[in-house]
């Protein structure tokens, strides 16, 4: 295992490349377009602030007013080590996502392939939206996720209802 010291020279070592630090504001930048476009498009929807994390997770939370009086979310997240985009459905905290994981939600899906990863304990449910995101093509790649969080948010509301 590596020192504190080197992997901090090391990264030091990447960050005065320029790749990194260029990358990480691109998907940055690109998450803050997508936010911006949800709200656009969907104004009935309350949708937060882009959380940036620590170079492992970016997501911003949209929520309906069904969803919000279930103290439920869904989550557009940015997996930084994967490279792809996922859809959460979240909790307000932990104690109300465990009363809704007794739902056996893969059922309600269809066509839409959702899992739970037993080692995520801030989502309910997720889907893949993307594990190969095109950032040099953004029209595309924002048309994609719009779609996807939308059947699945769709999806959620129609299966608490």
């Amino acid at each position: 295992m590596k020192s504190m010291n080197q992997l901090i020279s090391e990264y030091t070592s990447q960050i005065q490349q320029g790749d990194l630090p260029h990358a990480y504001r691109g998907i940055l930048e690109f998450i803050g377009k997508l936010r911006a476009d949800f709200a656009n498009k969907f104004p009935q929807y309350e949708v937060r602030n882009v959380y940036q994390g620590r170079m492992d997770i970016t997501f911003f939370a949209i929520s309906s007013q069904e969803l919000l009086s279930k103290e439920l979310k869904i989550a557009v997240v940015y997996l930084h080590e994967k490279g792809h985009f996922e859809v959460w459905l979240s909790a307000r905290n932990r104690s109300i996502a465990r009363q809704y994981r007794s739902i056996n939600w893969e059922e309600g899906f269809g066509q839409i392939k959702v899992f739970h990863d037993e080692n995520n304990p801030d989502a309910i449910i997720e889907c893949t939206l993307t594990s190969n995101p095109n950032f040099d093509d953004q029209d595309q790649l924002i048309s994609l996720m719009v779609q996807g969080v939308e059947d699945f948010m769709q999806t959620i509301i129609h299966l608490l209802n």
